[in-house]
C-alpha cells in the first residue's frame, strides 16, 4: 500500500540553533525497540560548536559560523525572548560577498577544473571549501517538453560540467554543493546552519549574495497522525548483527539508480514557465539528494526530465495516494521506452495534507517503482530535497527513524520525521544503515546494480572548434582560423599576449572589453536591460530580461520574453506605416479554414486548428493599408477583404520544425483583460499577478526581473532597493527604466521558497531566489553610464538639471551656462 508522508502531531524536535541560544547540556541516552540495536550514551552539549575542555587545539579555536554569539551570550529574560532573537538575526541575514577562487588543481586529473576551491567570507570569517566536480546525469539526458500536446525531445541546453560537491576545511561534518555554471549558486551545509549562496545578475565585479537559509514549514511533519488506511513499512526487520552498523555503510557495494521525473503543469508554471530554470533546479534537488545517499554509496542518475509545460497529463486532483495509482497507470503505458529505475513526480500545491507518497520496499518492481513529491508553499530547496530523499529511502526499504532512539553523526537523521524543517547537514542514523543492508540482502537490488554511462566531459579534440578540456580556444582549423585569430590553431592556446579569443567581451586585439563597455543593448528599453563586460572575462553577462507581465507603453501592452508585445506595431514593421492588427471577422476568416496561413501550430506535420476563442493568439493576421500589392522574396501572401477591410498574412515557408515568425507571440493581447500564451487566450491577471508580487518586494524602486530578483533603479541597492547607494549622486537618476513605467499595483504577497516561484516573493535570507540584481549603472561611472545609446524620451527622462544633484548657486557661472545653452535647444 502506498506509504504517505504527511502533517503530523508529533512534537517538533528543537532546532538546532535555538539549542545553540540556550546553552544547556543533557544526557540523552540512545535506546531501541527492535532486538540486536546497539544502545550509546553520551554526552550531547545544547550548544553546538562551542570550546569544549580538550587537549585539543582545534576543539578550543574552531566553531561554525555564528556561533560565538551564541556560545557565549549573556543569558535572556525568557525562551521565547531567545527564539525571537534567533528568528530575527535568521530573517536578516544576507551579505553581500566577492568569492574567491584560489585553485585548480588539474595535476591528477585529465580534465581541467576537475577539482576547484574558493575563499567565501561567511559572517565575517574567511572560509576555504574544497570541490569536485560530480557526474549524474545519464550520458542520454534528454528533456522532454509539450506544446499544443505534441511532446517533443531535447539536449537540454542547461550546462552539465560545472555541478560540484566538497566540504569546508576545517569541518568535518560539513557538505557543500555548488554549480559553477554562471557564477556561483547552490548550499553550503555546516551540522546546525545552511546557507545559500548565488550570483548578484548584472554586475561588473565577481559579486554574489550569500544567505541564510530556514525553511517556514515548522508546521509540517512527514509522519502521518492517523494511520487510517496507511500502514507502516511492512518488511520483517533482520538485525545483522556486526560492526557495520558503526562503519557507517563502508562496506556496501556502488549503486545506481536511475531516474524520470515528471513535473506537473502548476509547478512548471510556478517556476516561471521557463524549460531552462526548471531544468536547473530540479538537477539542484538531485545533488542534494545525491550528497545524502553517498552514505550508502547510492547514486542517483537523473536519466532523463519531463516537463508538462502545456498541461497536465493525468489529474493532479486528490490526496497523494490516489495520484500515487494514477500516476502508475500512466507511467505504464507512456514511459516504457525511457530506461529508469524509478519515476517520480513532483506537484506544487500552497497547503497539501501529505507531502509526497510512494510504495514501500518496492524499488526493483517495476510496476510499484513510483513515487509522488510535493513542493510546497514557502519551502526551500533544501527541505524539498529532504523530503525526496525520504521518500526514495522509503521505497528502498528505509523506515522513518523514532528521533530518541536511533543516533547519526549530525544533530539531525535524514529519517527523521521532522528533518525537513530544519537547515544543516543530515545524516542516515544506525537504524537507516540496518534498514538498507536487510533490504539489499533480502529484497534484492539487481535493478540497482547496473552503471549507466553518464555525462563527462569531452575529450579534447583540438581542430574541431569547440573548446574543450584544457583547451584555451578552438578556431577550428588553420584556414577557419585565418592569420588573424587570437588562437594558435596546431595547440589550441591562445596566442603569446593574447587575453581571449572568441566572446562578446573579447576585441579583435584579443583583448578583454574595457569594464562597463555594453555587450548586449536592451532589445526593448521598457522591457529589457542592457549587459555589461566585467573587463575579466570574454564572456558577456547572461541574457536578463524584465519579469514577464510588467505593463509597458502606457499601461496599453505588456513584457514578455524582454519585448512589449504589441501587435500593431509587429504589423507595421512587416506591411508598412498605417498597418494594423486586424479586427477579429479577420481571424476568424482566416483561421477557420486551418491552413497554413492559419493555424494555432503543428503537430505531427499537421496543423493544429484553432478553437474560437484562440483565433487572435494563432498567426498574426494584420489589415493591409495600400492598394500595392506586397512583394517579399521567398515569402506567400494572402488576402481576404472581409467587411471593407483588407486582411493581409505571409507564410515565410520555413521548415515545419522551425519557429513561425508569424506565429502570435505570448503576451499579446487577445481580448479584453486577456493575452495569448502558447496559442492560448488566458486571463491576464494570472501573469500580471506574478509579476506584482514579485516587483512589490522592491520598495517601489525597482522592478522584478526574468530571474525572479528585484532589479533596482539607479541609486538604490539590494536586497530590498531601499537604502541609497553611494553611486546615487553619480549616475543619472532613471538610468535604466523610467520610474513612471515601472509602477506597481499593490499585490497580496506570500513568501517563497529555492524553486523560484513566480506567484510569491521571499524576504531577504529565505531562498536563492531572494538575491537582488544590482542595478547596472549604480555600479558604473557617470560616464560609462553615459556612453550608453539615447532611449525614447518616454523611457528614459532627460538628465534633471545639476540644481539637483549640487549645491551650486543659482548665480554661479556654470549654471548660467547651461541655461543659456537650454535655451537654444
Amino acid at each position: 500500500m502506498a506509504r504517505l508522508a504527511s502533517r503530523g502531531t508529533h512534537r517538533p524536535v528543537q532546532p538546532p540553533r535555538e539549542k545553540a541560544a540556550l546553552g544547556t547540556a543533557r544526557r540523552r541516552w540512545g535506546r531501541s525497540e527492535r532486538p540486536g540495536r546497539w544502545a550509546v550514551a553520551r554526552l550531547v552539549s545544547e550548544r553546538p560548536n562551542c570550546p569544549q575542555p580538550s587537549s585539543s587545539s582545534w576543539a578550543a579555536t574552531h566553531h561554525a559560523p555564528s556561533s560565538a554569539a551564541a556560545c557565549g551570550a549573556p543569558r535572556l529574560a525568557s525562551n521565547r525572548a531567545r527564539r525571537q532573537k534567533v528568528k530575527d538575526f535568521q530573517d536578516i541575514f544576507l551579505q553581500i560577498i566577492t568569492p574567491e577562487k584560489i585553485q585548480a588543481n588539474i595535476n591528477d586529473s585529465e580534465v581541467e577544473n576537475e577539482e576547484i576551491s574558493y575563499i567565501i567570507p561567511v559572517d565575517g570569517k574567511q572560509y576555504t571549501i574544497y570541490l569536485k566536480k560530480r557526474y549524474f546525469l545519464s550520458e542520454n539526458f534528454m528533456v522532454y517538453l509539450y506544446n499544443q500536446g505534441s511532446m517533443k525531445a531535447y539536449d537540454s541546453e542547461v550546462q552539465t560540467q560545472c555541478y560540484y560537491q566538497g566540504y569546508v576545511e576545517g569541518y568535518t561534518n560539513s557538505i557543500v554543493i555548488l554549480s559553477t555554471c554562471s557564477g556561483l549558486r547552490g548550499i553550503l551545509q555546516f551540522e546546525n546552519v545552511s546557507y545559500g549562496i548565488e550570483p548578484l545578475e548584472s554586475t561588473i565585479e565577481f559579486q554574489h549574495v550569500l544567505y541564510k537559509l530556514k525553511n517556514k514549514n515548522n508546521d509540517s511533519a512527514l509522519l502521518t497522525s492517523h494511520d487510517q488506511g496507511i500502514k507502516q513499512n511492512s518488511v520483517n526487520y533482520v538485525i545483522l548483527l556486526s560492526k557495520k552498523s558503526q562503519e557507517a555503510g563502508t562496506d556496501l557495494r556502488p549503486l545506481y539508480l536511475e531516474m524520470h521525473i515528471v513535473v506537473d503543469k502548476v509547478l512548471y508554471d510556478y517556476l516561471g514557465s521557463d524549460s531552462m530554470v526548471a531544468t536547473s533546479k530540479i538537477i539542484e534537488v538531485i545533488s542534494l539528494v545525491n550528497s545524502m545517499f553517498a552514505q550508502f554509496k547510492v547514486t542517483i542518475v537523473l536519466s532523463s526530465l519531463e516537463l508538462w509545460s502545456d498541461e497536465n497529463k493525468i489529474s493532479t486532483d486528490g490526496e497523494a495516494d490516489e495520484l500515487l495509482n494514477k500516476f502508475i497507470e500512466w507511467k505504464k503505458s507512456y514511459l516504457t521506452l525511457r530506461p529508469h529505475d524509478i519515476a517520480y513526480l513532483f506537484i506544487y500545491r500552497d497547503h497539501p495534507n501529505n507531502v509526497g507518497a510512494t510504495f514501500p520496499g518496492k524499488m526493483c518492481v517495476t510496476h510499484y517503482s513510483a513515487g509522488i513529491a510535493l513542493y510546497t508553499k514557502e519551502m526551500t530547496l533544501e527541505a524539498f530535497s529532504v523530503i525526496v530523499t525520504q521518500i526514495m529511502g522509503l521505497s528502498l526499504g528505509i523506515a522513518y527513524d523514532e528521533p530518541m532512539k536511533c543516533q547519526c553523526s549530525g544533530a539531525l537523521c535524514i529519517m527523521n520525521p521532522n528533518a525537513m524543517q530544519f537547515s544543516g547537514v543530515k545524516t542516515f542514523s544506525n537504524c537507516s544503515l540496518s534498514d538498507f543492508e536487510n533490504f539489499i540482502s533480502n529484497m534484492g537490488t539487481r535493478c540497482l546494480q547496473n552503471k549507466p554511462q553518464m555525462q563527462k566531459a569531452p575529450a579534447a579534440v583540438c581542430g574541431n572548434g569547440k573548446v574543450e578540456g584544457k583547451e584555451q580556444c578552438d578556431c577550428g582549423n588553420e584556414e577557419q582560423c585565418g592569420p588573424d585569430s587570437c588562437c594558435d590553431f596546431r595547440t589550441c592556446v591562445l596566442k603569446h599576449g593574447a587575453q581571449c579569443a572568441t566572446g562578446l567581451c573579447c576585441k579583435r586585439d584579443c583583448k578583454f572589453q574595457s569594464k562597463g563597455f555594453e555587450c548586449r543593448p536592451r532589445a526593448h528599453p521598457e522591457c529589457d536591460f542592457p549587459e555589461f563586460c566585467n573587463g575579466s572575462s570574454a564572456k558577456c553577462e547572461p541574457d536578463v530580461t524584465v519579469h514577464n507581465g510588467h505593463l509597458c507603453k502606457h499601461g496599453k501592452h505588456m513584457c514578455f520574453g524582454g519585448n512589449c508585445q504589441d501587435s500593431n506595431a509587429q504589423c507595421e514593421a512587416i506591411f508598412g506605416k498605417g498597418s494594423r492588427a486586424a479586427p477579429f471577422q479577420c481571424y476568424e476568416e482566416i483561421h477557420a479554414q486551418t491552413g497554413r496561413f492559419g493555424n494555432c501550430g503543428i503537430n505531427n506535420k499537421d496543423y493544429v486548428p484553432c478553437r474560437w476563442r484562440n483565433f487572435r493568439c494563432g498567426r498574426l493576421i494584420c489589415t493591409y493599408p495600400t492598394r500595392i500589392p506586397f512583394y517579399k522574396d521567398n515569402v506567400a501572401v494572402m488576402y481576404a477583404y472581409v467587411r471593407d477591410i483588407i486582411c493581409v498574412t505571409i507564410d515565410f515557408r520555413v521548415p515545419l520544425s522551425a519557429q513561425d515568425p508569424m506565429a502570435v507571440r505570448s503576451g499579446t493581447y487577445c481580448d479584453k483583460g486577456k493575452i495569448c500564451v502558447n496559442r492560448q487566450c488566458v486571463d491576464r491577471l494570472a501573469v500580471e499577478k506574478k509579476e506584482q508580487a514579485c516587483s512589490q518586494t522592491c520598495s517601489g524602486h525597482g522592478v522584478c526581473n526574468s530571474l525572479l530578483k528585484c532589479h533596482c533603479f539607479d541609486g538604490f541597492q539590494p536586497p530590498t532597493c531601499k537604502s541609497k547607494t553611494r553611486a546615487y549622486s553619480e549616475v543619472p537618476e532613471k538610468q535604466d527604466l523610467n520610474r513612471e513605467t515601472t509602477q506597481i499595483p499593490v499585490a497580496l504577497l506570500g513568501e517563497s521558497g529555492l524553486l523560484t516561484p513566480p506567484t510569491a516573493a521571499p524576504p531577504p535570507g529565505e531562498s536563492l531566489q531572494c538575491s537582488v540584481a544590482l542595478s547596472t549603472a549604480a555600479t558604473l561611472s557617470a560616464r560609462a553610464a553615459l556612453r550608453r545609446p539615447n532611449a525614447p524620451t518616454a523611457v528614459i527622462q532627460p538628465l534633471k538639471a545639476p540644481t539637483q544633484r549640487s549645491h551650486v548657486p543659482s548665480s554661479s557661472p556654470s549654471l548660467r551656462n547651461w541655461k543659456a545653452a537650454r535655451k537654444h535647444q
